[in-house]
């Protein structure tokens, strides 16, 4: 019997709980110079004024600093981009920019599936090191499992934002289950939830199938800056929190650490606490709205 997919136990993923990079940002040094990934998403490539449908351009915004802080401005750096198949790409001349002294928006062509692992860097001062991207973040229980990969591609008006957020749903149950980008509803800084306008195409999944799309939120407040993935809203929620990390960057060695290292990712639990609690009153408010919209 076909069925749609109803979540049983609420999971929050506070992935910088964890020793994981996947909360931006992170960072990777050599002992004189560090480097600080702050964001990164994907947006299309095109060639001749012709779409590429089979790959896009992965974009990483960092920056880099001396062991004491100040802006590294480098002009000979080597970036090299490792995906999750342990592929390896160069840096696009073309399609990266400076943002500001010492940070680059970098650019990187690669397949539209392309998971990001690693950011290797070759300043030339100092050993070769690399910033660890960390795993994709998800939700996972015995019915179904949804891995959120980042943006694909945003827009924004005077009066509106859309994005684009890559997902994958795998049905992890013995029954069939039907599943739409509907199910998916993204949620701002304020707590206010957005439904999925359109998406890949709604089908049903069998056992241990699974399909990786696009989910698309059209009419976003141009001031709205996603904090929140719900899926199957209506049912019991996965939750993916996909910007409630709290890193610190330091510029000075810990008195623990005389290493010279700078811009160590710290983690106040008590902090991370209270983040998960807002999350699940942010969670309330958006349930009741919903349930008070049905």
């Amino acid at each position: 019997m076909i069925r749609t997919a109803a979540l049983g136990v609420m999971l929050i993923l506070m992935l910088c709980v964890m020793d994981s990079a996947s909360v931006l940002p992170v960072t990777g040094g050599n002992g004189e110079l560090c480097c600080t990934v702050f964001d990164i998403f994907k947006g299309p490539l095109y060639q001749g004024g012709s779409y590429d449908a089979d790959r896009m351009i992965l974009y990483i915004d960092a920056g880099l600093r001396w062991s004491n802080g100040s802006c590294a401005e480098l002009s000979r750096v080597k970036y090299i981009l490792i995906d999750g198949n342990d592929r390896s790409y160069s840096r696009d001349i073309a399609s990266s920019r400076p943002v500001s002294p010492g940070r680059e928006l970098l650019a990187f062509v690669v397949p539209r599936e392309a998971i990001p692992k690693s950011l290797v860097v070759d300043s030339g001062i100092g050993e070769v090191f690399k910033v660890d991207l960390g795993e994709p973040l998800n939700y996972s229980d015995e019915n179904i499992t949804v891995t959120y990969y980042g943006i694909m591609g945003s827009r924004l008006d005077y009066n509106r934002k859309a994005l684009d957020i890559d997902i994958s749903v795998r049905n992890n149950s013995s029954n069939p289950m039907r599943i739409s980008p509907e199910n998916c509803t993204l949620v701002d800084q304020w707590g206010w939830g957005y439904r999925a306008t359109d998406g890949f195409e709604t089908r049903t999944l069998n056992a241990n199938e699974s399909i990786r799309g696009v989910v698309r939120f059209r009419y976003l407040a141009p001031s709205s800056i996603p904090s929140l993935l719900l899926y199957n809203l209506s049912y019991g929620d996965g939750m993916i929190v996909i910007s409630e990390g709290s890193c610190e960057n330091t510029t000075e060695p810990s008195k623990e650490d005389s290493s010279g290292e700078c811009n160590s990712c710290t983690v106040d639990e008590s902090s991370v606490k209270g983040r998960v609690a807002a999350a699940k009153e942010r969670l309330a408010r958006v349930r009741a709205a919903h349930d008070t919209e049905s």
